[in-house]
């Protein structure tokens, strides 16, 4: 396992060539999806949110499903893409249970989710919310405790590298007040800066 140079997520995605099977879980409305068949992949997607999915090209053929229960695909790939999605999981190592059952041997996972930062956990507004308003799940990782739960789901951490500044934090808190105090529309940013807020992680599937 090594750390790796920011933006590396783009070369993990580059390398999925054509034919490969592909999921991507929490797909919303199937961009990603949409994109990877134009290059011709095999690539499916599942969201649990339904709403999301009634907005989606019904060309996409994208499901409803929960990854703790069962994912809606009787088949192995090669590739799963969970991106910000584990963090809103009560039982995550079910979660990663299913993708690594999901896996062909040798299949990878790319991963994004939450930093856990000592004494400065306010740094995400959604984790905030969640801690002192009710909001939905927020949690953030530690390496540890995060690689040994994959670990023990058959997940092996082959590269990674963190993502998010302190102008990132401080864009996120300004999109806050915009969106939900004035009801404005967000700015924009690049996540893709070298920071302490986001793990980015490809995983292989392994025995």
């Amino acid at each position: 396992m090594k750390e790796v140079f920011v933006g590396k997520r783009n070369y993990w995605e580059n390398s999925i060539s054509k034919g490969d099977l592909v999921l991507d879980i929490g797909c919303w409305r199937g961009a990603k999806v949409s994109e990877l068949r134009k290059r011709g992949v095999n690539a499916f997607g599942m969201d649990i949110d339904e709403e999301k999915l009634k907005m989606s090209d019904k060309k996409l053929n994208l499901k409803q499903g929960d990854v703790t229960k069962k994912i809606p695909f009787n088949r192995k790939f090669d590739w799963v893409i969970f991106g910000e999605v584990l963090e809103h999981i009560s039982n995550d190592e079910l979660a990663l249970k299913n993708i690594s059952k999901s896996l062909k041997n040798g299949g990878k996972l790319i991963l994004s989710t939450p930093r856990n930062v000592p004494f400065f956990e306010f740094w995400d507004p959604a984790w905030v919310r969640w801690k002192f308003l009710g909001g939905q799940r927020h949690h953030h990782y530690t390496q540890k405790e995060l690689w040994d739960k994959m670990k023990r789901n058959g997940l092996e951490v082959k590269e990674y590298y963190v993502i998010g500044n302190f102008i990132w934090v401080l864009n996120r808190w300004i999109n806050v007040f915009l969106q939900y105090l004035f009801r404005l529309n967000k700015i924009s940013f690049s996540k893709e800066l070298k920071g302490f807020c986001d793990w980015v992680i490809l995983a292989e599937k392994v025995g």
